[in-house]
């Protein structure tokens, strides 16, 4: 069986000896680290179980857990020039392990034994000189447990003394020796190219195309009442110190024109931050995250960086580095259909130094409307009581509702009381937002004048994460309290012993959803069986932006859960979100406008998935209430049954827990998806 290692119980396990050595010791040159310290890494978890009586080298080896092919990279550093021999410790009863140095593979692999157990194999030999290198470890359906290099060739890890591993691997760095010549004459005089690359892959400074990689237009997808998302990348071959991207309209249908203001243009930053997500360690590398108007600058950002809106963007380029630049365009509600079509101009220094890419912007007729459901956020800052850590100016409070609306949000929730209603109401907000702090005798009233705020109502926190008995307690008191009253709670519950006791006294839970997750679960079942509202939470910390849209997405649907909300849009409103491991989905300008995440992309691409979904729904069930009709399209039979099977294949065949469904994703995963489902909505209401 299989031994799934929380955070905390990996963090405390000790190192593990796993041979028995002989008299020779390691060569001087021999170094090697384990697979759990390669982690974090998407697609991997860390597995504590032993096989066949060998143990992991360390906490835990590193596992696809859900199969299918991933890649850990250590950026190693090898002491010595000469012909390095490579080695892996991995489980012998199935999957494959190779790796590469500087993406150049080993020669010569003399493998090694099978078995259900751990066992090392020789990956072959090759010539690396004393630096650091990139070592790219593919791991495809099985469980890494450590690499190895040596200088010896005759040496043998499974009977030798092994010196102690690499503690701290480092896992990020630019790859300076990508060759680029077969770009020049593409790039021509102007001195870059511009490509292909999918939404929330991993972009680094060192991104490299392949020839076939290369763009001359830029094509996006939506539908009226979006927000719809696009990206690419230059690669400079000479440097800029400013290379310029604007995108001043769209033109569509009948003379209609989407001007700049809906038109936001953006450089993706890197900057260190806290990898989180299972693993042994923190890992704190560089990863793409800010989504900066001009990224020519030290965090944290100089100048107007936040809002939305503009069409303009600037990156300093140096040469033979990649810069990746996020399109968003705000499709309004009512836009026509078809193609609407502009040019986004790329200029750098000098006369040459230019380009410029149609874009076509196709808008699908399929009935998107505002998600179904109850969408909020963790959300602390406050401008009611300025002696407090967490105020923020009103403009600021402001600006920061309005994005949360602009990334999907229907609600929030109101650390400032219920004083801060009427703003969360002029950001657009319609769901009950929630006072975070229990119901006094005006509660009545207070609901009564939410109500005349166009909100459906308004909701009171309970005990935050009740875990101890008094805690448990206390929430069950209140609750009978609300009960008599009619009045709602709402509270955030990360036990299954919590669960169990306040199953029939919250209204409104908010699950964790690493806890209660998986189709079907039966707590979040429990809870719409008594007629309560059971929504998500989970943490804002992962830096990987694909783990967003999948938690906020189909996958949370799938479990059951009504919404969700995270934790958090920002921990403290003040620049150590910039320098600290903290939570945050955008960050404050120097103005105090908010800089979008990929990562807050990715959250609201989430909730527009679960639109796209919603709209398929009504779709067939609009196809289903027609077809009896005796002028029922002949064609609409074969239409809906292939937008059954589309809903089936994308969405019902969901499956396994958080982790599990979560890596088996890729880069890419959720657009075919959701181009599916919209295809086949529009299919559906072409037949009617």
């Amino acid at each position: 069986m299989v031994t799934l290692l929380s955070i905390a119980s990996v963090l405390s396990a000790v190192f593990l000896g796993n041979v028995a050595p002989e008299d020779r010791p390691a060569h001087e040159n021999t170094f090697w680290t384990t697979g759990d310290r390669l982690l974090p890494a998407w697609g991997f978890y860390p597995n504590g179980s032993q096989y066949g009586g060998t143990p992991p080298s360390g906490a835990a080896s590193a596992w696809t857990c859900s199969g299918g092919t991933h890649v850990l990279t250590w950026v190693a550093e090898f002491p010595a020039s000469g012909t390095y021999h490579a080695w892996a410790r991995q489980y012998g009863g199935y999957g494959k392990v190779g790796l590469t140095v500087d993406e150049r593979p080993p020669a010569g692999a003399r493998g090694g034994p099978g078995g259900a157990k751990y066992v090392w194999r020789h990956l072959g030999a090759l010539d690396v000189k004393a630096a650091c290198h990139h070592v790219d470890i593919t791991v495809e359906g099985g469980m890494l447990d450590a690499v190895l290099f040596t200088l010896d060739a005759d040496w043998r890890p499974e009977t030798a003394q092994l010196p102690p591993p690499v503690e701290e691997p480092r896992l990020r760095g630019l790859r300076v020796y990508r060759d680029d010549s077969h770009l020049a004459a593409p790039a021509g005089p102007r001195g870059f190219v511009t490509g292909a690359v999918r939404p929330y892959e991993e972009i680094r400074y060192d991104w490299l195309p392949r020839t076939e990689d290369l763009i001359e237009r830029i094509r996006l997808w939506g539908a009226a009442g979006q927000y719809v998302s696009g990206t690419f990348a230059v690669r400079a071959l000479r440097s800029f110190d400013a290379l310029k991207a604007e995108l001043e309209q769209l033109d569509g249908p009948d003379g209609a024109r989407l001007g700049p203001d809906a038109i936001d243009l953006r450089v993706v930053h890197l900057r260190k931050r806290n990898l989180v997500m299972p693993a042994t360690r923190t890992a704190i590398e560089e990863c793409p995250d800010l989504l900066l108007r001009d990224d020519r600058t030290a965090l944290p950002p100089k100048g107007p960086q936040g809002g939305y809106g503009g069409g303009l963007c600037v990156a300093g380029v140096p040469a033979h580095q990649a810069r990746q630049l996020w399109i968003t365009v705000h499709v309004p509600p009512g836009s026509r259909p078809g193609i609407w079509k502009g040019r986004l101009r790329l200029t750098g220094e000098g006369p040459d130094a230019s380009a410029e890419l149609p874009v076509e912007l196709e808008v699908m007729d399929l009935d998107l409307r505002p998600v179904e459901g109850y969408y909020s956020i963790y959300y602390p800052n406050q401008p009611v009581k300025e002696d407090r850590p967490s105020y923020v100016p009103p403009e600021r409070f402001a600006a920061e509702l309005a994005d949360q609306v602009r990334h999907g949000l229907n609600s929030t929730t109101l650390y400032g009381g219920f004083e801060t209603l009427r703003a969360a109401s002029e950001a657009g907000m319609r769901r009950a937002p929630c006072i975070m702090g229990w119901p006094g005798g005006d509660a009545a009233e207070q609901i009564r004048r939410a109500k005349e705020l166009g909100f459906d109502g308004l909701l009171y926190y309970g005990v935050d994460e009740p875990r101890t008995p008094e805690q448990v307690e206390r929430c069950l008191k209140e609750s009978a309290r609300r009960r008599k009253l009619d009045l709602p709670m709402m509270a955030a519950i990360n036990s299954r012993e919590a669960q169990e006791a306040l199953r029939d006294a919250v209204s409104h839970p908010v699950y964790n959803i690493k806890v209660f997750d998986s189709p079907g679960n039966e707590q979040v079942k429990y809870a719409r069986l008594k007629g309560f509202q059971p929504i998500s939470y989970w943490a804002a910390s992962p830096a990987f932006p694909l783990y967003y849209r999948l938690m906020s997405g189909l996958y949370n649907t799938a479990c059951g859960y009504l919404g969700s909300a995270p934790w958090a849009y920002q921990d403290f409103p003040d620049d150590r979100l910039y320098t600290s491991p903290a939570h945050a989905m955008a960050y404050p300008d120097a103005s105090g406008l908010p800089i979008p995440t990929l990562r807050w992309e990715a959250f609201r691409d989430g909730i527009d998935d679960v639109r796209y979904l919603q709209a398929l729904d009504r779709a067939i069930a609009a196809a289903e209430a027609r077809l009896g009709q005796p002028d029922a399209a002949t064609k609409l039979a074969g239409a809906l049954e292939e937008a059954r099977r589309a809903r089936a294949e994308h969405y019902q065949s969901i499956s396994g827990r958080w982790f599990q469904y979560t890596f088996r994703q890729q880069p890419g995963d959720p657009d075919r998806v959701r181009w599916a489902m919209a295809e086949a909505t529009h299919r559906l209401r072409s037949a009617w």
